[in-house]
């Protein structure tokens, strides 16, 4: 008798646990120990996830839990973000790593203090117009690399913000692990390997054998990518900090490499780049009684996603409530168009790296200057905005404080880029520290220069210039390029309400306003407005444009009727999809917060491989 009792209490305290872990699961609420057991923590049916103690939200699931390790071994957001981010360089090599750089903003739950970090790469001293013959030389291959910076970023917050109970070494080291171990490719990166292979294996004497079994074929999904060089360089970084990078043996690897495929960077240019980093003031604005911190210009993003946000609180004083609207309605979709081509014509006008060019920023993010360019809004009609002085207002009248000597010409920026690579990822701490971080080697496989014996893969970021002697985006020495790159924090009455930002270039900044207006004006939780369908305008039309008529990009999810009647307001709707989302339109990874609860609600999109993790 007694056996049998015991036997059925075993049972039922079994099915007892077995539906609590189930719960959990389908939450995502983490219940794994540090070595991940009781969690399938791959699983991506499930990319939210509610937590009390810490929130991480990535492109990539390896990556999410490496952070989530960081915040339980005692580590605060940002020794998490400095994880988080060497592990993407392993994880998506594709698009970032220690060959590029990035954007970061960061909030001290103790201190109150906002800080961002600009760690973009530069232009190496003999960078100018003679060293380059036709403009694609600035978009791939050799001749566009910038000097690599961020690699002295993230080591510059480890140095200003770490938690000080983890030592660098043990922060990067299940980053090691993870390169050296390897991991099974999922689809996303097996199709970016794929469509990249013809620049990943143009340089076989830089070696790629990393991403091929034979040498001659890509690696496929399911394969497990190791990456045992990369392992290495980080040890010694570990070990050795900045120096090991900029002014040591990689440093050396890396000048070679470029020097012996025809570029010009030197090892002077690198030694340049370490604690080039500065921490620097975000730019800020509000909206609706919200406040708004995100990234200064050498990042447009900042400037231009408050531009759009006080656009649409013109329209909620003057007309009416967005949230009035169907979110999922032509009127809607024609006002959030028609805001982002207007916002985007005074980017693409005055945000170039400040060194060299006067930003007006206090002019392009005052309500005055808003109010005057509402203007342009046709509720009956698509406006489509050239680069004929109709395309960007004058925001001088709105600077107030600063007297900056610039001209309405059209010096803008010619060498917008199109491409949708790129990561962000974003963290909360038990303390309610918070970083939200961008960062990149801009396109896919960026230059498709290796650097041997080190794993690393160095940018093309200098496409975002020009050999067009009277332009502003004119490549020269020190210059860093424009990023749309949007790493952006939302507070409500002193408290953290919001952390979110996204990859996909120029979409980045359209992405990140629509998933605010989605939070705040139609009360979404992070999932729901990371899901929700987006679409793009931007200032310059496309030559694919029918005649007369603006480029709306849309995802394939707004019903056919809908497309149907924007059309008829003036607009070349463009679909992109074969599911109802699309890549094109960025992967957010996001937290909001819940005052009330205390709890954080983590959001990834499936638009990439993201996944939200907490505890």
């Amino acid at each position: 008798m007694k056996s049998k009792l015991t036997k059925f209490l075993s049972l039922v305290t079994l099915l007892v646990l077995t539906i609590f872990l189930a719960g959990c699961k389908n939450n995502n609420v983490d219940t794994s120990d540090k070595n991940g057991k009781n969690q399938d923590y791959t699983d991506l049916s499930v990319r939210d996830a509610i937590g009390k103690n810490g929130m991480v939200a990535t492109a990539n699931a390896h990556v999410s839990k490496i952070g989530l390790d960081v915040l339980k071994a005692g580590g605060n957001a940002f020794d998490a973000a400095v994880a988080i981010s060497f592990a993407l360089g392993v994880a998506e090599p594709n698009a970032s790593g220690m060959g590029g750089g990035g954007y970061l903003v960061g909030y001290d739950a103790t201190t109150g203090e906002l800080a961002a970090y600009d760690y973009q790469e530069f232009v190496g001293a003999e960078g100018n117009a003679s060293k380059y013959s036709v403009d694609a030389e600035l978009d791939d291959g050799v001749l566009s690399i910038g000097v690599p910076m961020q690699v002295d970023g993230l080591l510059t917050v480890f140095e200003n913000h770490a938690s000080g109970k983890l030592t660098l070494e043990e922060v990067l080291d299940p980053v090691i692990e993870l390169a050296e171990n390897g991991f099974a490719i999922d689809k996303t990166l097996a199709k970016a390997i794929s469509d990249s292979w013809g620049k990943i294996s143009r340089y076989p004497d830089y070696t790629y054998p990393t991403y091929t079994s034979d040498g001659f074929t890509p690696l496929v999904e399911g394969d497990i990518l190791k990456n045992h060089d990369l392992a290495d360089t980080m040890r010694k970084i570990a070990k050795d900090g900045k120096e090991a990078f900029y002014t040591g043996e990689i440093a050396q690897a890396i000048v070679d490499t470029i020097q012996e495929a025809g570029g010009y960077i030197t090892m002077e240019d690198m030694a340049r780049g370490m604690d080039l980093t500065k921490k620097l003031d975000p730019v800020t604005g509000t909206y609706q009684g919200y406040d708004i911190i995100s990234m200064p210009p050498t990042s447009a993003g900042g400037t231009t996603v408050i531009e759009m946000l006080n656009l649409l609180e013109v329209y909620n004083n003057t007309v009416k409530e967005v949230s009035s609207l169907d979110r999922n309605s032509t009127e809607y979709y024609h006002l959030i168009a028609s805001l982002q081509q207007i916002a985007y014509g005074d980017k693409r006008q005055y945000i170039f790296d400040p060194a060299f060019v006067p930003v007006p920023v206090g002019g392009l993010t005052s309500k005055g200057y808003a109010a005057e360019r509402f203007d342009l809004y046709d509720p009956e009609k698509a406006v489509v905005l050239r680069g004929d002085g109709l395309g960007w207002g004058d925001p001088r009248a709105h600077q107030v404080g600063d007297d900056l000597e610039y001209s309405v010409s059209a010096n803008y920026n010619e060498n917008d880029d199109e491409f949708y690579s790129t990561t962000h990822y974003t963290i909360v701490d038990k303390a309610g520290n918070i970083v939200t971080s961008t960062q990149t080697i801009n396109y896919f496989f960026g230059s498709g220069i290796f650097v041997e014996g080190t794993g690393l893969v160095l940018n093309n970021h200098l496409s975002g210039f020009s050999l067009n002697p009277i332009s502003n985006s004119r490549v020269e020495p020190y210059k860093k390029p424009l990023s749309h790159m949007t790493p952006t924090i939302i507070m409500k009455d002193g408290n953290p309400y919001a952390a979110l930002g996204s990859p996909g270039s120029m979409r980045i900044v359209g992405t990140v306003f629509q998933t605010i207006v989605n939070m705040i004006d139609f009360n979404m939780d992070m999932q729901e407005a990371i899901n929700a369908n987006r679409i793009y305008c931007y200032a310059a039309n496309s030559p694919e444009a029918t005649s007369g008529m603006k480029l709306l990009d849309i995802e394939k999810g707004i019903p056919d009727s809908i497309k149907s009647e924007l059309a008829t307001l003036g607009y070349d709707v463009k679909v992109h999809g074969v599911d109802n989302i699309d890549l094109f339109f960025g992967g957010v990874q996001g937290v909001k917060f819940n005052i009330e609860t205390g709890e954080l609600h983590g959001g990834a999109d499936p638009r990439r491989d993201g996944k939200a993790l907490g505890y």
